[in-house]
């Protein structure tokens, strides 16, 4: 019991500056701020839990019961903001995606919400999905749990040309790094002859741009 006095103790007098804790990650480049922000309110809100173990300690900046209704209204705002903008952004992507009529209108939308794209058509199959965001072009963007079990590698390009043989070569590899069963590419664009022939035999997927597109179009009326 004494090491949870201690701790709410401790968090007791951090949460006093929890609006600079809150607001630490808008210093980060190249992450994703709101996501941190998020995180930062919930480890306060566990640090608020556990300081009610203990003797309240009197707040440095604002007096309470104040500085916690403000603490929860941030949060509220926090995670509403969040909300609001995966709900815009999820019905930008759709919107662009249903009015698409060839795969090159689909580069109006970011590589990440290409990504998205691509995970929602799994999860309209009823797949286990996950997007990794990872960054760079050799990595994994998502991986698919199959009903089957299997491990599904998938790599997506909102590329405007063609995709050639050394990419799906580096894509067989990153998949065998990734002892996945299959792997799949998904690009905007098209592939050439002599990246559809080295991947024939092999368990791999290569979809272009209108199949994609047809894909999509043909789950989503399915949803209906």
């Amino acid at each position: 019991m004494q090491v949870i006095e201690l701790i709410g103790y401790v968090f007791g007098l951090v949460f006093s500056g929890w609006l600079f804790v809150i607001l630490a990650p808008l210093g980060w480049r190249k992450r994703n701020v709101l996501r941190g922000m998020q995180a930062n309110w919930i480890l306060m809100f566990i640090g608020w839990v556990l300081a009610r173990f203990v003797e309240p300690l009197p707040s440095l900046l604002i007096p309470e019961p104040l500085n916690t209704y403000l603490f929860f209204v941030a949060g509220a705002l926090l995670f509403g903001w969040a909300y609001l903008k995966k709900s815009r952004e999820t019905n930008f992507i759709r919107k662009t995606a249903d009015n698409a009529r060839t795969p090159q209108d689909l580069l109006d939308i970011s590589p990440a919400q290409f990504e998205k794209m691509a995970v929602e058509i799994y999860e309209m199959r009823g797949l286990k999905v996950e997007r990794t965001g990872a960054t760079g072009d050799h990595g994994v963007d998502i991986v698919v749990e199959s009903s089957r079990g299997e491990k599904w590698v998938v790599q997506c390009k909102r590329w405007r040309g063609a995709v050639g043989e050394s990419v799906i070569r580096e894509f067989f590899g990153t998949m065998h790094h990734e002892k996945a069963d299959k792997g799949i590419l998904i690009t905007t664009g098209t592939f050439t002859a002599q990246a559809r022939e080295w991947a024939k035999g092999k368990p791999l997927n290569l979809v272009d741009g209108n199949e994609f597109l047809t894909t999509w179009k043909k789950e989503k009326s399915s949803q209906r």
